[in-house]
């Protein structure tokens, strides 16, 4: 896991990308999209029906609402087009919109449920399971 100032920096500039995602969905511009492209628009995306397999599996723990969230097939296809350090901005800023969505919350609060303890520990407890989940699929 990385250091709490590297895991800060990380979840700060997350904050600012969804920030700015956010004020580029009310406003949306299609100059500079190229028809060809087959890559998706990871900045305009509908996360609804992902928050709300989350929000049901948040019901039983957060640790499964985070398994689901691993699970699911948007983030690999996040990992595969973009990147791991892109792959991280989105994941932080998917989380805090998530927490924004379900709490109301402000952005300084949700960044603070991202960065506490047990959400970290939830985290990687469900990061591990799905990674042990495929290992035994893979043999």
């Amino acid at each position: 896991m990385a250091s709490a100032n590297k895991q800060h920096k990380r979840a700060q500039r997350a904050k600012t990308k969804a920030k700015q995602n956010r004020a580029q969905r009310t406003a949306p511009s299609t100059d500079n999209l190229d028809p060809n492209d087959s890559r998706i628009d990871f900045e305009s995306v509908d996360l609804s029906e992902l928050f709300d397999l989350m929000r049901a599996a948040q019901s039983v723990s957060q640790q499964a609402m985070c398994t689901v969230f691993l699970a699911h097939p948007l983030l690999a296809l996040v990992v595969e087009q973009e990147g791991e350090e892109t792959a991280t901005d989105f994941i932080i800023g998917a989380l805090l919109e998530y927490r924004q969505w379900t709490t109301g919350e402000d952005e300084e609060s949700a960044l603070a449920w991202i960065e506490s303890a047990q959400f970290q520990t939830d985290y990687v407890a469900a990061s591990q399971e799905l990674a042990a989940a495929n290992l035994q699929q893979a043999d």
